[in-house]
């Protein structure tokens, strides 16, 4: 209720941004790639969260990570500075949180607007020089977005929160070196499962 209609109308948007990227996205070889890896890696778990597109059930984590994969390969992104892509890392968190805690609509809008306010504002002055030092500022900066989306749709306390956001400082990650030396990095999607965690 505290949030401006406009922010209200901006976290729509950018779900369904994030969402019809999915659905391009699982038609990709990567996008194809990160629900087989899921799939094979947690097949069997039944009471965890949703593949979307797929449908199969994996760990809140797995299935965080397949949503950002198939989200980042639909390339239908939203842009910070553009260097970080928010909605592949914090709407897969969010939904997956939703769905975890059966949240409401009013409660997954305010736990996306939570995580983008922190992503960005972490992100805004530290863009430019985090490739510089050999980092890409997505995942590097997704990990605290996605993370303080759960922790807001999940209900956690002050206590819970300050946890989660210090695991994120030791799981953040985002280094270029793979890229660099002809590897393939995991950017947003390692980000959100770590988060998720």
């Amino acid at each position: 209720e505290d949030l401006p209609p406009e922010v209200v109308d901006r976290a729509k948007g950018v779900t369904l941004q994030a969402i019809s990227s999915v659905l391009l996205g699982s038609q990709t070889p990567a996008g194809k790639q990160a629900v087989a890896l899921m799939t094979a890696e947690e097949g069997g778990v039944t009471n965890g969260a949703t593949i979307l597109v797929n449908g199969a059930k994996a760990t809140n984590g797995g299935a965080a990570f397949a949503n950002s994969g198939m989200a980042f390969s639909g390339g239908k992104w939203d842009t910070f500075r553009m260097l970080t892509h928010p909605g592949t890392a914090i709407i897969p968190s969010a939904l997956v949180a939703a769905e975890a805690a059966g949240a409401s609509g009013k409660a997954y809008l305010a736990g996306v607007v939570a995580g983008y306010e922190v992503m960005e504002r972490m992100a805004a002055d530290f863009i430019p020089t985090t490739m510089a030092h050999g980092f890409h500022p997505g995942p590097v900066f997704a990990i605290f977005g996605a993370t303080v989306a759960t922790a807001k749709i999940m209900g956690l306390n002050e206590d819970q929160v300050n946890s989660a956001i210090g695991l994120c400082a030791s799981l953040a990650g985002g280094n270029l070196e793979s890229a660099r030396s002809g590897g393939r990095a995991l950017r947003e999607g390692a980000a959100v499962r770590n988060a998720m965690l």
